[in-house]
């Protein structure tokens, strides 16, 4: 009978991360589940780097055979060349959480620029989506270059699904850090038309990244006449969180684009029906489920329509949260996203070695 043949050793890792890399964003988050989940098998370093200040030897000296380069890396084409110079041996590997150039909204030309002219020092690809597969795609990747790895669901969102047919004042939340890509603005105004409903608005995110945005939703709300229904809760530990989406009765995640959306997950996972933007890798969370409503991007009546759908029919929100529930079991555990990732490195480490 014949042996199977043992496993490939996986290669040793450097993972580049961001300056922010200590921030609780879902990139961030994704970042350090990998890296924790492959140290049983993997060798890996971490090293925050910031291209722009910093060259290629500051990297002390690391033979690693793959360097993981966060996609908020991409954005000094300079730097990647050196690292490509000093590190010929080296598996390059995007982590592509986010980038301008496959933003369908995105209109900073030149940031996109420097980030497709990144994308020519890289030898492979993985990303939280099929969408932004496609997209690196349609920049010129091939096929075998890329892999999806989506992202996991951390054991505190398993469970029962919250019953939810609270009848009363409806609770919105939304949890994302205050920054203008997450579209928490514009939702004011779709808020605005629902004066005549019940309901409160709880924002679970950091307010400080961009305290100048923060101060102009809430200058938003003020006009609008709706500041005393929202609740600010600022950033709260991971532990914290499911205990609020369990509390909460819609989900709404009014970013104007997103490549996967790790909150939406949790929402799902906790039963909450979601309101969003049919944009990037949002779609492929729901799949077949009627998990709640995607509306054309940028489309506020459709948005108020949706919302207020919901707002008027709790039997509907509860049969979208059971769903969206049953839709999160499929959803990988951390400690199987990362293996996965590991191997999509082993796999693509040895295509690049012998193309």
């Amino acid at each position: 009978m014949p042996t199977s043949a043992p496993p490939r050793p996986r290669p040793s890792v450097l993972f580049l991360v961001p300056e922010i890399h200590a921030l609780q964003t879902g990139g961030n988050v994704y970042n350090r589940r990998m890296i924790a989940g492959m140290r049983s098998t993997t060798p890996v370093r971490v090293c925050p780097w910031v291209p722009a200040a910093a060259s290629a030897e500051a990297l002390g000296g690391t033979r690693a055979e793959v360097i993981v380069v966060d996609s908020l890396l991409t954005r000094t084409p300079r730097a990647l060349r050196a690292l490509r110079a000093a590190r010929p041996a080296a598996t390059l590997v995007l982590l592509a959480h986010y980038l301008t150039c496959v933003d369908p909204q995105a209109t900073d030309a030149a940031v996109a620029a420097a980030e497709r002219a990144s994308l020519a020092e890289l030898d492979a690809a993985i990303t939280p989506s099929q969408y932004v597969r496609q997209a690196l795609l349609d920049e010129g990747f091939a096929a075998e270059q890329v892999r999806v790895v989506q992202p996991g669901l951390h054991a505190r969102y398993r469970g029962a699904c919250p019953p939810r047919l609270r009848q009363g004042t409806a609770r919105l939340l939304t949890v994302a850090n205050v920054l203008p890509t997450k579209g928490l603005r514009a939702f004011v105004d779709v808020l605005a038309g629902l004066q005549d409903l019940a309901w409160t608005w709880q924002v679970v995110g950091d307010v400080s990244i961009d305290a100048d945005y923060a101060a102009s939703v809430r200058q938003r709300l003020r006009e609008a006449g709706l500041a005393h229904r929202v609740v600010w809760t600022g950033g709260l530990a991971p532990d914290a969180l499911p205990a609020r989406y369990d509390r909460a009765d819609l989900f709404v995640l009014p970013s104007p684009f997103e490549t996967c959306s790790l909150s939406t997950r949790e929402a799902m996972a906790r039963g909450l029906p979601v309101v969003g933007q049919r944009v990037g890798g949002m779609p492929e969370n729901f799949g077949s489920a009627a998990a709640g409503a995607l509306v054309p991007p940028g489309n506020a009546r459709a948005a108020r329509a949706a919302v207020r759908g919901f707002l008027n029919d709790a039997l509907g929100r509860r049969h979208c949260g059971r769903a969206a529930w049953r839709r999160s079991r499929m959803f990988p555990t951390w400690a199987e996203a990362a293996d996965r990732f590991g191997k999509a490195l082993a796999v693509l480490h040895a295509r690049a070695a012998t193309a």
